[in-house]
């Protein structure tokens, strides 16, 4: 009986070990979700928050730039990588203005909401891993008649890599940016 004892009181303190992390976890979310967006803009990037301006769309060559999922794949990669995860910004530029999302919109199959989350989604699953993606929440927020993204990624419990230029990289967050870890 001791040993089936035993057994049972290990089974129960890993259940609960498991439980109480979703639970700081959904705490932790919920605090995220509770800041007020433009307040959060204000206070500028930071190692928990990055802004981006689009996630396909060249501001400065007016044209559709897929290469520019790269780089919000890099500052996701650096989020999951940390301790702590971290929150993006996308149709905000750096320095807080709202563009909006409406260009990146007419870049995808789908342009709307729903079609930008798949997206994203998408670029997760096959960049990063596909077993990230439920540690990752977007939302969407109406600023100034703009839709803004806001991606809320939490750390991912393995190393995350991504590969450019065929050679698998490690990002992580220091101060305000991501940096390759050599």
């Amino acid at each position: 009986y001791a040993e089936i004892g035993a057994v049972l009181g290990l089974l129960s303190l890993g259940f609960y070990q498991m439980l109480h992390k979703r639970l700081l976890d959904l705490d932790a979310l919920k605090t995220e979700l509770e800041k007020d967006l433009p307040s959060i803009i204000r206070q500028g990037e930071g190692p928990l928050l990055e802004f981006k301006s689009s996630l396909r769309w060249d501001y400065q060559e007016t044209r559709t730039n897929r290469a520019l999922e790269g780089v919000v794949m890099k500052t996701l990669a650096g989020f999951f990588n940390s301790h702590i995860g971290g929150t993006l910004l996308i149709g905000v530029a750096d320095n807080g203005e709202i563009l909006g999302l409406e260009p990146d919109y007419q870049t995808l199959k789908k342009p709307d909401q729903d079609g930008f989350e798949q997206t994203v989604m998408t670029a997760i699953s096959a960049n990063l891993g596909a077993d990230l993606c439920p540690l990752v929440h977007v939302l969407f927020h109406k600023i100034d008649d703009k839709d803004v993204c806001r991606i809320i990624i939490s750390p991912a419990n393995r190393p995350v890599f991504l590969t450019q230029g065929g050679t698998p990289k490690f990002f992580v967050r220091t101060g305000g940016g991501t940096r390759d870890l050599n």
